[in-house]
């Protein structure tokens, strides 16, 4: 393996002449970046919790071995979901902004992949309401948001995004399978979102991005009697100022 490329002197994004153009790194002010890799997540949901969880019936959150947020869905009258309650996040006409999770559902023993539901992405700041109907999860329930779904009987994953209970939606733009990690991705130019699964463009959406403030949420919900996990990696979010 080759010794990687060292700038000993720094790399600058910056005009020369400017302050900011002496700093010897590239500007972290030209975006606000946050990252979600579950290493200190508080379990208990007492220490001041960043994250709500709000389950139906049984849906207990662990964070195993090498670090990835675990939801576990026993029977068909569990969900669960998680939502950064105390974040302040928005998308703007204009700026740009990203969003990326990486997450796989695991079958319980005879399980039927696609009995089940999901949401990832950013949603209004609701911790008090479920972001699907159900269990079974067959309606999503989030009035602004903007990032991935998909309803119980079905593995399409749907591209969505709303502002006040409108939706502009790609309907079976990818699938998933069977204990296999994937990654959600989500680019806004500004004035349109492209949407990727592992890395690969799936979808475009312009109109009815939300305006309103949203904040990461995911959610699990079971659509049949056997127990089934879902992982999700790690959350990305970054906007232009």
């Amino acid at each position: 393996m080759p010794a990687p490329l060292r700038f000993l002197d720094g790399i600058s994004s910056k005009k020369s002449d400017t302050a900011m153009g002496n700093f010897p790194f590239l500007d972290p002010t030209d975006w606000r970046v946050w990252y979600e890799d579950w290493t200190v997540y508080d379990i208990a949901q007492t220490d001041t919790p960043e994250w709500t969880l709000t389950v139906t019936s049984v849906c207990p959150d662990t964070v195993p071995t090498p670090g990835s947020l675990l939801l576990t869905l026993a029977d068909s009258g569990d969900d669960g979901q998680l939502q950064l309650d105390h974040g302040h996040f928005y998308l703007t006409s204009g700026k740009k902004a990203i969003f990326q999770t990486r997450i796989k559902i695991v079958e319980g023993t005879s399980g039927t992949i696609g009995q089940e539901g999901f949401v990832v992405g950013m949603s209004e700041v609701a911790v008090d309401s479920n972001f699907m109907d159900g269990p079974p999860p067959t309606a999503i329930a989030a009035a602004d948001f903007w990032g991935f779904f998909s309803y119980d009987a079905t593995t399409d994953i749907v591209a969505a995004q709303a502002e006040d209970d409108k939706y502009s939606t790609d309907v079976g733009c990818a699938t998933y399978a069977d204990d296999t990690w994937f990654t959600l991705s989500i680019y806004y130019d500004g004035t349109k979102s492209i949407f990727y699964k592992d890395d690969v463009e799936v979808a475009q959406l312009s109109g009815l991005e939300p305006t309103s403030v949203v904040a990461p949420v995911i959610f699990a919900g079971s659509g049949e009697n056997k127990g089934k996990t879902f992982y999700c990696d790690y959350i990305f979010f970054a906007n232009e100022r």
